[in-house]
C-alpha cells in the first residue's frame, strides 16, 4: 500500500512538470510505441487504461482486447490550438491478420478514430518483428497519420462514414520498442513521416518504468521541441491480482446410496442445522431452508464470492452428505437483496454421475436446470423478520471529465449517501455531493431549459443535492419484476419512473420497459424545477449471445428531447464480477458524430482476498448530448437481476467443484 501511495505521488509530480508543447495524437488506445502502431501482444481479456497528459492535448483510453489478435480501442481526446478548444471521442480497431514465424513479420491493419468528427479517421498497415526482448515495426498510415484533416477527406458533415478508409495519400512510420530488463525499464524510439512545427519528420523517444504491478509510467520527447506523459494501468479480469479460496476446502461429496431397513434418516431441523454450520465457516449463508417430500430447498447467498455456481456446488457437497436417500433434488434459489430471482435445480443423481469424472463440471451442468421463483412459498427453517435499517457512509469519486472542461480535466467530489430501509423491496436513499477539484465557471442558464447541453448553468462550488428518492420493487409474476421510483434522480431531474421487465431464468434474454415523467431541477437552490418538463418511454432487449459472458443491450423509444432514439451496449460479464462495456447510440434528430461511452466494473475479491462481492466502478463518455438521452438514477432493475442471469450462471460451472 505504502508502494501504491507513492506510485501516486510520483505521478502527480511527473504530470505537472513534464507536459509542454506539442506532439502527435496517439493511436486511440490500440497497441502502441509512442505516438505510432505496434503489432497487437496481449492475450485475450487484456484491458488497459491510459491517460494521456501534454499541454495541448489530452486523452483517457481504454484498449479492450477480445481475442489474441484482435483490439478495440474507445478514446476522449482534447486539444488545445491556442485559438480554442475542442474534444471528441473515437472508436478504433486493431487486427493482427497474420502471426509472425521465424522468418516472416506479422502483419496488421488498424482503424483509428471512427466517429471524431474533428479530426476524423487514421488508417494503418503494420509489419513487425521480435528480435528477442526487442520488436521492431514498420509501416503506412493514411489519413490523420498522412497530415490528411477531416475536410480534407470529406468528413466535415458530423456523420459516421467510412468511403474514405485507406484512401489518399500515405506517409511511412517505424518504431523499435525494447525491454531493457532493468528494473522494468522499456525504452522507444519511432519515426513518422508526419510534419510538425519544428521539422518535416517526426522523431520521438521514450521511456517506460513500471511504478507497481500494472501501472506503468511514460516520459515522451520528440524533435519538435515537446514532451509529454502517459500513464497506462493494465489488467487482465481472469488473472486475479490476489490467490482466492486460501485455506477454503471444500467438503467432499457424498454420493446417495438407498437406506437400509429400519435405518433413521435425520430430519429437517438435523439436516439444517449441518447444513448451517457447515457453509458459515465458508462465508455462505442460508436465509431460508425446507425439506418437503423428495426435494431439499435452500436459499443460499455470500458476501465474499461473487461466483453463484461455486456457491451452489458447496451447498450441494453438504447436502449430498445429510440429506436423506429419498431426496432426489436440490433447489437452490438465488437471492438478488429484494428478489428471489431464479432456482438453480440439481438431479442429485446427475450429481453422483459426474464425481470423479474428467468432465465432473460439464456433467454436473447437464444435471442442471433453472426454474423462476415462485410468487409465495411456505414458511420455512432459517427465515427472520425483516428489521428496517439505515446505513450512511462517505465515498470521493473521481472521472475525467470533458463536459464542463475542454482539457479533460480530472474532477473530484465528496459524496455524503444516506440509505433507510423499509423493507427488502422498498427503500429511501439520498446523495449530497461536493466537487472539491476542478469547478466548471457558471453559464447563464438558458432561455429555454435545456436537455443536457446546459449542465453548466447549474451553481458550482455549493454541496449540492445529488439526489434523493424513494424506491419499490416488487414482482408480478414468477418471470415479471417491476419498480416504481419517484423523487429526485439526477442533478438535472427529478419525477416519478416506472419499470417491468419479464425475465425467464431459463433464457438467455430479457425485455424491459421503462416510463418516466420528469421535470427540470433548478439551476439553483436544490429543490425547485424550472418550468420544462418530458416524457420518456423507453424499451429494452437484454440479450447474453455466444459464450464468455458477452451481451448486447438494445434500448429504443422515446428520449428526454422527445427524439426517437436507439442506445447499444455491447461487453461481457465475468464470472467474478467483472463487466467492462461499450456504448453508443443513435437519435432520429442527432445533430453531430457518434457519442461513444465506456463502463468498468472491478470485484473488490479480484485485489483483495477479503474484498468481498463490492465493485469498483469506472465509467466516461455516455449522455452528454441533448438527443438520444435519458434519465439515470432511476434504478433500472437489469442491474440488480443480471447476476442471476442463467449464462452467467453458467460460465462459472468450472467452479461448481471447487
Amino acid at each position: 500500500m505504502k508502494r501504491t501511495a507513492q506510485g501516486i505521488a510520483c505521478t502527480a509530480l511527473l504530470t505537472t512538470s513534464l507536459a509542454s508543447g506539442l506532439m502527435a495524437e496517439g493511436i486511440g488506445g490500440l497497441s502502441q510505441a509512442i505516438d505510432t502502431p505496434r503489432a497487437i501482444s496481449g492475450v485475450a481479456d487484456d484491458l488497459t487504461i491510459i491517460f494521456d497528459y501534454r499541454e495541448d492535448y489530452r486523452a483517457l483510453s481504454f484498449a479492450i482486447q477480445p481475442s489474441d489478435r484482435f483490439e478495440i480501442g474507445i478514446s476522449f481526446p482534447t486539444y488545445d490550438e491556442g485559438t480554442g478548444s475542442s474534444s471528441g471521442n473515437e472508436l478504433s480497431f486493431g487486427l493482427r491478420f497474420l502471426d509472425e514465424s521465424a522468418y516472416f513479420p506479422s502483419l496488421t491493419v488498424g482503424v483509428v478514430g471512427l466517429g471524431n468528427d474533428d479530426r476524423g479517421t487514421g488508417e494503418y498497415l503494420l509489419a513487425s518483428k521480435s528480435l528477442g526482448p526487442a520488436q521492431i515495426s514498420g509501416g503506412l498510415g493514411w489519413g490523420r497519420y498522412a497530415d490528411q484533416t477531416v475536410v480534407d477527406r470529406g468528413e466535415d458533415d458530423g456523420v459516421f462514414r467510412t468511403d474514405h478508409l485507406f484512401e489518399g495519400d500515405t506517409e511511412p512510420f517505424a518504431n523499435f520498442v525494447w525491454d531493457t530488463g532493468v528494473n522494468s525499464l522499456i525504452a522507444a524510439a519511432e519515426y513518422s513521416g508526419v510534419a510538425g512545427p519544428e521539422a518535416d519528420d517526426t522523431f520521438a523517444a521514450s521511456l517506460s518504468y513500471e511504478l507497481i504491478e500494472g501501472l506503468r509510467v511514460t516520459g515522451l520527447v520528440n524533435n519538435q521541441g515537446s514532451t509529454g506523459l502517459r500513464l497506462e494501468f493494465a489488467a487482465n479480469p481472469r488473472l486475479p491480482f490476489v490467490q482466492t479460496d486460501i485455506g477454503r476446502g471444500p467438503h467432499p461429496y457424498v454420493e446417495n446410496r438407498p437406506a437400509r431397513a429400519g435405518q433413521p434418516q435425520p430430519t429437517e431441523a438435523q439436516v439444517f442445522a449441518v447444513l448451517t454450520e457447515r457453509l458459515e465457516k465458508e462465508n455462505i449463508q442460508i436465509s431460508r431452508f425446507s425439506m418437503r417430500g423428495n426435494t431439499i430447498d435452500v436459499t443460499a447467498s455470500s458476501n465474499t464470492d461473487a461466483v453463484f455456481a461455486r456457491i451452489v456446488g458447496r451447498v450441494a457437497r453438504v447436502l449430498s452428505a445429510v440429506a436423506p436417500a429419498n431426496i432426489t433434488t436440490f433447489r437452490v434459489t438465488q437471492n438478488t437483496g429484494a428478489f428471489d430471482s431464479n432456482v438453480v435445480v440439481l438431479d442429485r443423481a446427475g450429481l453422483d454421475r459426474a464425481v470423479g469424472k474428467p468432465n465432473a463440471a460439464e456433467l454436473a451442468w447437464d444435471a442442471t436446470s433453472f426454474a423462476p421463483s415462485p410468487l409465495n412459498r411456505p414458511a420455512a427453517l432459517g427465515e427472520s423478520a425483516f428489521e428496517p435499517r439505515f446505513t450512511y457512509g462517505f465515498s470521493p469519486t473521481f472521472k475525467a471529465d470533458f463536459i464542463t472542461s475542454d482539457t479533460l480535466e480530472l474532477t473530484g467530489t465528496l459524496n455524503a449517501n444516506a440509505r433507510y430501509t423499509f423493507s427488502p423491496q422498498t427503500f429511501v436513499a439520498g446523495t449530497i455531493g461536493y466537487r472539491f477539484l476542478n469547478q466548471w465557471d457558471q453559464q447563464d442558464p438558458p432561455a429555454e431549459p435545456g436537455i443536457r447541453s446546459d449542465f453548466t448553468s447549474y451553481e458550482p462550488d455549493i454541496a449540492f443535492l445529488q439526489s434523493l428518492n424513494v424506491r419499490h420493487r416488487f414482482q408480478v409474476a414468477p418471470e415479471v419484476f417491476g419498480r416504481v421510483s419517484a423523487g429526485y434522480f439526477e442533478r438535472a431531474y427529478g419525477g416519478i419512473s416506472g419499470e417491468m421487465i419479464w425475465r425467464d431464468p431459463a433464457q438467455n434474454f430479457a425485455l424491459g420497459l421503462e416510463a418516466t415523467y420528469v421535470h427540470k431541477r433548478a439551476y439553483e437552490g436544490w429543490f425547485g424545477f424550472e418550468d420544462a418538463d418530458a416524457t420518456t418511454l423507453i424499451g429494452s432487449v437484454y440479450a447474453n449471445i455466444g459464450q464468455n459472458g458477452n451481451f448486447v443491450i438494445v434500448d429504443a423509444g422515446q428520449h428526454l428531447a422527445e427524439d426517437f432514439a436507439v442506445g447499444l451496449t455491447v461487453g461481457r460479464n465475468y464470472r467474478n464480477g467483472w463487466r467492462i462495456a461499450a456504448s453508443t447510440g443513435w437519435s432520429e434528430e442527432r445533430d453531430s458524430a457518434l457519442k461513444f461511452g465506456a463502463e468498468i466494473s472491478i470485484p473488490l475479491s479480484w485485489t483483495s482476498a477479503d474484498g468481498g462481492t463490492g465493485t469498483t466502478n469506472l465509467s466516461v463518455g455516455g449522455q452528454s448530448g441533448d438527443f438520444g438521452s435519458r434519465v439515470s438514477g432511476t434504478g433500472l432493475l437489469y442491474n440488480e437481476l443480471r447476476a442471476s442471469d442463467k449464462r452467467r450462471i453458467e460460465d462459472g460451472f468450472g467452479e461448481f467443484w471447487n
